[in-house]
């Protein structure tokens, strides 16, 4: 099991995906699909100096999550790469989806950077439904430690290998997470920002290489 581990961990620090680099830095919002209703915002400002898409909550519930991803994105297996951020004030939860179907049909990576250097800094989860089940997967297995940055930006790379994520942090060799066992049901999607039940996230530099 150990060698096994190591394996994954090898194979996903030097996967190169032939296929193409998409980069969707530059957010065009006629060809995103990105909320905005009368509890949730965005604009295009900038965080820390970085030009970022800025997610807002107007209002908090335990229940909520929202996506923003690009409509022509389509992606199965692969590297997805994000920069993010926290500005809020608590209960910062921010990340990646991936393998979209749409609203409420969807696998996710994310973050609490409040959490930092505890079991609850990461956090995979598929999602399935109407109203956002975190509490289904709280379970350690589901979970994992980091060392994230309260309010600054922090880069996040995610290697999705069939069931298997692999997730590093700010360049660093050795990956965070290593969750082998993704919901089957969700193969394959759109890419995008994630946000949950936070007033703010900062998003930028999002590119995707794979199928």
């Amino acid at each position: 099991m150990k060698a096994k581990l190591i394996l994954i961990i090898l194979l996903a620090a030097n996967c190169t995906f032939a296929q193409t680099v998409h980069n969707y830095s530059v957010i065009e919002a006629n060809r995103w699909i990105i909320p905005r209703t009368d509890t949730l915002d965005y604009s295009f400002g900038e965080y820390q100096g970085k030009k970022a898409l800025l997610m807002t909550r107007k209002i908090g519930n335990y229940k909520s999550a929202s996506i923003a991803y690009p409509t022509k994105s389509n992606f199965k297996d692969g590297v997805i790469e994000a920069d993010m951020a926290w500005p809020g004030k608590q209960g910062g939860y921010i990340g990646l989806a991936f393998r979209i179907k749409d609203a409420h049909h969807y696998q996710v990576v994310y973050f609490r950077p409040e959490s930092s250097g505890t079991i609850n800094a990461i956090q995979y989860m598929p999602e399935k439904k109407a109203e956002f089940n975190w509490w289904d997967y709280e379970a350690d297995k589901y979970q994992a430690k980091a060392a994230l940055p309260l309010h600054d930006w922090f880069h996040v790379k995610l290697v999705v290998n069939g069931n298997t994520v692999t997730v590093f942090i700010n360049n660093q060799p050795k990956p965070v997470m290593v969750y082998a066992a993704m919901d089957s049901s969700l193969q394959s999607g759109a890419v995008g920002y994630w946000l949950g039940n936070t007033q703010e996230g900062a998003f930028k530099n999002l590119t995707v290489t794979g199928n």
